[in-house]
């Protein structure tokens, strides 16, 4: 039989049941980014686990904002913000009360030899710039919220802090400290750890989720804990700071391709949702099994046999 270019279409009775086999439970998840048109398995994943907290969500990440302009906070043309983490973040605190601990770069961390274009870790946003798009996402979702109750939630719930080595955030010969980590814990019993960024950034990625609370907690105590401890002064997030910025644009400039605003474009691809774009079914399987309606695009049902969606026109992919 022909090696197959894309995954097998997931099927629920082929996952092997639990027994009492010993070990840790491990989710490997993934996906092939721009090399397909809408299928991102990953980024859902992510954002079901986000979904699913309860308590805390703890996150080590290189930048949550998009690519900047070297030496600005001015993002690239057509990069935003992640719309739908920032949301899920933000319903987390608002509806749940989930606490949310973050450790980012400092802004414009270069390691040494290197210039800005060739390698940055820290886009260039400030943990202000991070809390302003977390509490702006709350606002977008409900506009009836009052100041005191987000105020509130910047102080009792978001805390936010670049990356230190024993509170300073700088090596002895004073460049600062950056971040390449892609890792968070939610509840502190299941955690990611891979290469996929929360910023927009459509490369192909894959990573697992350990689904094990001892284990996930010993990942917690030897690298989040002192982590935290070495980095976290309360400082880096002021709210008065925070309530002044949410009116702040800090999305690329927009750009158009096809007749649809590139910005627009990238949001349709996140969420994700389901359908059978790039999967292959096992011949084998059963043929009465009712398959997931193909994804859809601005509501256009999509059709990649000739690459053009329902009603003929061409599919974008600008990610």
């Amino acid at each position: 039989k022909k090696v197959s270019e894309f995954p097998p279409m997931f099927n629920k009775t082929d996952v092997a049941a639990n027994t009492g086999a010993t070990g840790v439970p491990l989710i490997s998840i993934g996906r092939l980014g721009s090399i397909v048109f809408r299928s991102r398995p990953s980024d859902d994943a992510i954002l079901a686990m986000i979904n699913s907290s309860q308590t805390i969500i703890r996150l080590v990440l290189q930048d949550l904002g998009p690519v900047c302009v070297p030496g600005t906070k001015k993002a690239l043309p057509s990069l935003i913000w992640p719309k739908a983490y920032l949301a899920a973040i933000g319903e987390a605190i608002y509806m749940r009360g989930v606490d949310i601990e973050m450790v980012v770069s400092n802004p414009n961390s270069i390691p040494g030899g290197l210039n800005g274009t060739e390698a940055n870790y820290g886009n260039g946003w400030s943990c202000v710039d991070v809390a302003a798009e977390i509490i702006k996402a709350i606002q977008n979702k409900h506009d009836d919220v009052d100041d005191a109750r987000l105020r509130a939630m910047v102080v009792d719930n978001l805390r936010i802090c670049f990356i230190r080595h024993s509170k300073s955030s700088a090596y002895e010969d004073g460049k600062t400290i950056g971040l390449h980590s892609k890792h968070f814990i939610v509840d502190d019993r299941c955690c990611y750890i891979g290469s996929q960024n929360l910023y927009m950034c459509d490369l192909a990625e894959w990573g697992i989720v350990v689904d094990h609370e001892e284990e996930v907690k010993k990942i917690m105590n030897d690298y989040f804990v002192p982590l935290w401890k070495s980095s976290y002064t309360g400082l880096d997030v002021d709210v008065q700071q925070v309530m002044d910025g949410l009116k702040v644009d800090r999305d690329g400039e927009q750009t158009y391709v096809g007749g649809f605003r590139n910005n627009d474009v990238a949001q349709a691809m996140m969420p994700h949702g389901g359908g059978d774009e790039f999967y292959d079914y096992d011949d084998s399987s059963d043929k009465d099994e009712a398959r997931p309606p193909r994804p859809s695009f601005f509501g256009k049902a999509m059709d990649k046999t000739d690459g053009k969606d329902s009603l003929g026109e061409p599919l974008l992919n600008t990610m």
